[in-house]
């Protein structure tokens, strides 16, 4: 099966059950649709003179965010995306809403994620030999291998919204594997094992402002950082349908009814989540993490 990448003019646009069907789909300046085109630039900027100094943000602010890498260290590095990511977190659940209600009719109730992507990729070389301090930042530091995001803890008919803040190039974007979409794979809970078909790869390349929408069921990874930029990335993800999770998933995150939010019904907002198997098997992963403790 191969499957395109389409495009799309407008959110207006965008039909999520051809994402769902594995179509990767572009909606060129997308975010500028959503928000004021300089908002994240300038919430990037103030996390930079937050978390390393003015100086550094008017550097950027000249030559681009893509040379965070020249201005700070590996550690300012994270530093910044835990201020953007500390910046960004009520802005970023506006914007899923407002894109959300500019979708056409989908046919499917929508559901939202809590969840928020900072995803500063710096040159390999400007994070050589700091991998190991690093890890816990896989996927928002350092890149991530080949897997789909049901593995972990979210919904198999979840759609991912991959924004650009700055340049995405392909030596420094996400690696596709269409042909791979919604086969039967074999992992060891976090990544791909070997040995397996799954076709050619597919990268896409974006502009400051662009949006790439997927399946979270899609076989991606983060391309290994060989080029030389910083690639800035803000991501989101929403639920097509009531949220169903994969059986073998090694977590579980809630999903929003957005017509609860904001209203005095709202500590039931994650309700439809709550009352799925994967929320059960959740509580007896937790019980058994518990007992295991309180054993030892």
């Amino acid at each position: 099966m191969s499957l395109a990448t389409l495009h799309a003019s407008t959110v207006g646009e965008l039909r999520l059950r051809q994402v769902l069907d594995g179509h990767l789909v572009v909606v060129r300046g997308g975010l500028h649709q959503l928000v004021p085109g300089s908002t994240f630039h300038r919430a990037a900027l103030a996390s930079v003179t937050s978390a390393v100094s003015p100086q550094a943000a008017g550097r950027l602010a000249e030559r681009g965010l893509e040379h965070l890498h020249h201005v700070a260290g590996a550690e300012q590095v994270r530093a910044v995306r835990d201020e953007l990511d500390r910046r960004l977190r009520p802005a970023a659940q506006r914007l899923l809403l407002r894109f959300a209600a500019a979708l056409p009719p989908q046919g499917r109730r929508l559901y939202v994620s809590d969840h928020l992507g900072v995803r500063i990729m710096p040159p390999q070389a400007a994070v050589r030999g700091r991998e190991e301090e690093l890890r816990p930042y896989t996927g928002f530091l350092l890149p991530n291998e080949a897997h789909t995001d049901s593995w972990f803890n979210t919904a198999v008919n979840s759609v991912n919204l991959w924004m650009a803040v700055s340049r995405v190039r392909q030596d420094n974007g996400l690696t596709f594997w269409p042909e791979a979409y919604r086969r039967p794979l074999r992992h060891d809970g976090v990544r791909l094992l070997p040995d397996q078909p799954v076709g050619d790869p597919v990268e896409v390349e974006l502009e400051p402002g662009d949006l790439l929408v997927f399946a979270g069921d899609h076989l991606h990874a983060t391309r290994p950082n060989t080029g030389p930029e910083t690639r800035w990335v803000i991501t989101k993800r929403l639920c097509v349908g009531p949220p169903r999770y994969h059986p073998r998933a090694t977590g579980w995150t809630p999903y929003l009814d957005p017509r609860l939010l904001d209203t005095p019904l709202q500590p039931l907002a994650s309700l439809r989540s709550a009352l799925t198997l994967g929320r059960i098997r959740q509580l007896a992963r937790e019980y058994h993490q518990l007992w295991s403790r309180l054993r030892h």
